[in-house]
């Protein structure tokens, strides 16, 4: 009983002192080769590279 409150009092306080902030999530299907090295002619870090360059922008931008 005591451990719950006090873990719900953490969690509240916690909650209500950290700051929203943007982050940047991307999961890569394909990498450019399969699992046995073999080149599957697709590479999705291209593209989360670039998205990933647009948010450090807008970032900058955005938290002087």
């Amino acid at each position: 009983m005591l451990k719950e409150e006090l873990t719900e009092k953490y969690f509240l306080a916690k909650q209500t002192a950290l700051d929203d902030y943007p982050i940047f999530m991307a999961i890569a299907e394909d990498i450019g080769y399969d699992a046995t090295g073999r080149n599957t002619n697709n590479n999705e870090l291209t593209e989360i590279g670039i998205e990933l360059s647009k948010f450090i922008v807008h970032i900058n931008k955005t938290e002087k």
